[in-house]
């Protein structure tokens, strides 16, 4: 109202003015009347104004229920993207996140853990040496790299995934960026990935593109907190007696002769997308080369080294060892169905032999413990809706040459997935499972999921994951009087069966901005 009765004060105010003006100075403001008024200058904007801002807060809350039944799990997370747009051809982007579990401040290490289960067939002292390490107090850059657009060339710069698959969780030809396994393998698939500080150049040909990459950060996989109730694939050299020798072999970041490199074409063919890649890269799994008796009554034990005069002890050598990867991928969509595969032969890996290996009868086993040869990886997967329900089954296999019975994996080395996804609109809601079966180990990962999308920003998740197998046996036996002792025939290497006693209900709550 007040803004109304000023402009209609205004208007009486200029026709008393024309009234009261000479016939001169009249006509001169007349030629103004319809001028339009100037438009005020616009503020240049800020410079925080120039950025794009996303990001989530999220807490994840696990519940172990079997014994010891604890919370394992109440971590916060703070999560957050920005990209700038510096010029037409010249974009800037970052994610990171930091994050806190709670767990650790509510509930004893060695509950949440599962120590006392866990490990109830091991000697003691090995309870005793497992560092209280805990996935917790991180804050890590996700991303942070800079995008050119040139003519016939994109060019990415900086730390970034760069992903060569074509099929959704399965790593095949997609060797890039090595896996962070602070949880296993439960993460969602960029959350347990390690990016790299890396450089990605796209050159657009007429019939496809070539992609270069150039990796000078090297890492390799990342295992669980020591001492965790996920703790899988530990440096072997960490908390070794000192009698025992072990010495590590890595290369080293930002040295020239120790950088990764690779080159992908990609083109489509009969509608069939097609690539074909090399990479030359490092086995992100140290060969752990080890000198070990392969009879337990040559091991020295504590407590009984006097009784064995001719006991030895076993040395280790984890080293870092190159591979060449040479792979191809394709897409073809049959009506519904959409069909991928991907197939890579690899290179320069070794194998790992069984601890009673002894053909030259010296009494340790043979090949330092492990063989290189060279190996095929394939996977399949297709994918179709049926009454809603969009459903990708796989299968992956590794298929070394050359085997020999002696080595710890088979010849033929399957796994099995199966994807389920079903979309709820009347409930807001979408459910999804995810199963993994590793065929040779007889072991099965079961991870059904239901998220509700309470509005715009707010979800609800809720989910359990089941763990079915055997643990692995490292030969550890504890005698009737506390000494310990190790027999190399009954030891067996497992992955998932590991955490069958991890088996949790979670939940997670999530608030995008």
């Amino acid at each position: 109202m007040a803004l109304s009765i000023a402009f209609i004060c205004c208007g009486d105010a200029a026709v008393a003015a024309d009234d009261a003006l000479p016939s001169g100075q009249v006509e001169f403001a007349d030629q103004f009347a319809d001028a339009p008024a100037a438009a005020p200058e616009e503020a240049e904007p800020s410079f925080w104004s120039t950025f794009t801002w996303s990001g989530y807060l999220k807490n994840e809350t696990a519940y172990r229920y079997h014994e010891p039944r604890s919370i394992t799990k109440s971590r916060n997370i703070a999560y957050l993207s920005v990209q700038k747009n510096v010029s037409e051809k010249m974009n800037f982007n970052f994610s990171g996140w930091t994050y806190y579990d709670m767990a650790y401040d509510l509930f004893n290490y060695d509950t949440i853990a599962g120590r006392d289960s866990r490990d109830a067939e091991e000697p003691l002292i090995f309870r005793e040496r497992l560092q209280e390490q805990k996935d917790s107090n991180r804050a890590d850059i996700r991303e942070f790299y800079v995008d050119w657009t040139l003519d016939g060339l994109d060019l990415r710069v900086g730390k970034q995934y760069i992903i060569w698959g074509v099929l959704e969780g399965v790593r095949v030809v997609d060797e890039l960026n090595p896996m962070d396994f602070r949880e296993l393998i439960l993460a969602d698939l960029l959350d347990y990935r390690i990016s790299l500080w890396s450089v990605k150049s796209d050159f657009f040909l007429e019939n496809g593109n070539i992609q270069l990459v150039f990796i000078p950060d090297v890492k390799f996989h990342k295992a669980a907190p020591r001492g965790s109730e996920w703790e899988l694939l530990q440096d072997v050299c960490i908390d070794q007696p000192e009698e025992i020798i072990c010495q590590e072999r890595k290369p080293s970041s930002w040295r020239l002769q120790d950088s990764e490199y690779g080159i992908r074409y990609e083109t489509t063919v009969n509608d069939v997308e097609w690539s074909l890649s090399y990479l030359y890269t490092w086995d992100d799994f140290p060969v752990i080369f080890r000198a070990v008796p392969t009879q337990a009554e040559l091991i020295c034990r504590e407590g009984v080294e006097d009784n064995l005069p001719n006991c030895v002890y076993p040395a280790f050598f984890p080293t870092a060892t190159r591979l060449h990867m040479y792979g191809t991928t394709a897409v073809r969509q049959f009506g519904r169905y959409i069909l991928k595969g991907e197939i890579a032969y690899v290179t320069g890996k070794f194998f790992g032999i069984r601890n009673t290996t002894d053909l030259d009868n010296n009494k340790f086993v043979d090949h330092d413990g492990a063989l290189m040869r060279d190996h095929f990886r394939w996977a399949l997967g297709v994918e179709f809706n049926v009454g809603g329900f969009d459903i990708a089954p796989g299968i992956t296999q590794w298929v070394i040459n050359n085997h020999e019975p002696m080595f710890l994996q088979d010849r033929y080395d399957s796994t099995l997935t199966l994807f389920v996804r079903k979309e709820m609109p009347q409930q807001a809601a979408v459910f999804q499972m995810l199963i993994i079966d590793l065929v040779n180990m007889r072991e099965l990962l079961v991870k059904p999921k239901v998220t509700f999308q309470i509005d715009d920003r707010f979800q609800l998740g809720a989910g359990v994951d089941l763990f079915f197998g055997l643990k692995s046996d490292f030969g550890n036996r504890t005698t009737a009087s506390g000494a310990t002792s190790f027999d190399p025939g009954v030891a067996r290497a497992q992955f998932i069966g590991n955490f069958h006693d991890n088996d949790r209900v979670y939940l997670e709550f999530k608030y995008s901005f």
